[in-house]
Parts: C-alpha cells; structure tokens; sequence
C-alpha cells in the first residue's frame, strides 16, 4: 500500500505555477524527469493560449459609436466682407436730377394735389430736385432742403443753377486765372449754357454776361 501512494504521489502532474512565482521556477531543476516534462508541457500549453489571445483581431464598434465618430465636414469660408471694404451686393447711388422752374412763379403744395396746403411761391427759373413725378404733380426739393409739390405745367425746359456759396466769380474763360467777368451772390440764379468742362461750367446772368463757373460754388446741376 505505501508503494502505491508513493506512485501515485510521484506520477501526479502539478498545477501550473503562477507568472509571479519565482521560487516554483526555481524547483524545476530538483523536480524528477517526469515531473518536469509535464510542468513544461503546462508552460507551453499557457504560452499557446497567450499567443492566440494576442492575434485575435479588435471587435469592430457597434455602428451608433462608429456614427459618433464621423469626422463633421469643414465649415464654409466666411463671406462677410472685411471691414471698411464694401460688400458685394451694394448698389451705388444714383445720381440727383434736377428741373427748373418755368419763366413764372408757382405754388408749392405740401401734398399731392392743387386743393392741398400751399407753403410758398417758388420764383420763376429756380432749380429744384426731383424726387417724385406723378402725372399732374412733381414732388420736389429747393437748395434750401425745403420739399413739396408742384404742377408739372409749371416746370420749364431750360437748365439753370443757383449760387451755393456765399459769393462766386465768373471768368471768362474755365481757368482761375482767366479775366473776371462779374460775381454772383448767393442764390442768384444763372442759366446753363453748355457742359462742364474740368470742373467749370458755363453759365448766363439774366442779364446777358456769360462766362465760367466752378462747378462746387453752384446747386442744380
């Protein structure tokens, strides 16, 4: 009987020694042949199951975490124009027109019809600005920033400006240094003979003296 368990005891396979034994490993070299060939087999047989466990390929993510990790695509560029830089869209301003008043005086209206309020007589062959023109009335403004209507047969077809600055001299020629015709004061009108030229226009008292004006010391044109 003593035989027998000490068979048994030594054809017994040890359990497989912990990573973090040293003193186990540290036996192998007193353990009988046959002891140790089945502690090695144990060894290798845990190395094997490592190696697969390392190989084995990464579980891919469920598709909500793959959908939260879609890169967003870039923002578009700004388009807002820097400052001080005009926009694209903007439209410039048009130009002012003018007419002239007839060879009479007439009323202005503060609304659009002859039986509304009259502000005052407009003298004959004063330029205004247009801003309204309806089929029987003109609503206009006067260099004085005054603004009203008038009849559009009271118009006339004749160009005339108003002198805007306190005092202008009309030469004889367009050049500041050319003969001095006369001076005009201001709020005298003068009729347009012709076109600017260099920054003169032409220009006729009633009275019949003609010659050059600067074209920034009048309104109307």
């Amino acid at each position: 009987m003593a035989m027998r368990e000490a068979m048994s005891a030594s054809n017994a396979v040890p359990a497989a020694p912990s990573a973090s034994s040293a003193s186990s490993l540290s036996s192998l070299s007193s353990m009988s042949p046959l002891n140790a060939v089945a502690l090695a087999a144990a060894f290798s047989l845990a190395g094997a199951i490592g190696t697969l466990h390392a190989q084995a390929p990464v579980t891919e993510k469920s598709p909500s975490a793959a959908a939260n990790t879609t890169a967003k695509p870039p923002a578009a560029a700004a388009t807002t124009a820097p400052p001080g830089v005009a926009s694209a869209t903007s439209v410039a301003t048009p130009a002012k027109v003018f007419v002239t008043m007839g060879d009479k005086p007439s009323v202005m209206y503060d609304a659009p019809s002859t039986k509304a309020n009259k502000i005052f007589i407009i003298n004959a062959l004063t330029p205004l600005e247009l801003l309204v023109r309806l089929d029987k009335l003109t609503k206009v403004r006067d260099m004085e920033g005054a603004i009203g209507w008038v009849e559009n047969t009271s118009l006339g077809e004749r160009r005339h400006v108003q002198v805007s600055s306190a005092t202008a001299e009309v030469h004889a020629n367009p050049a500041a240094n050319a003969p001095l015709v006369f001076e005009a004061q201001r709020m005298v009108v003068l009729e347009v003979t012709g076109t600017t030229t260099d920054g003169w226009l032409p220009v006729k008292h009633r009275d019949g003296q003609a010659g050059f004006i600067r074209l920034s010391q009048v309104w109307g044109d």
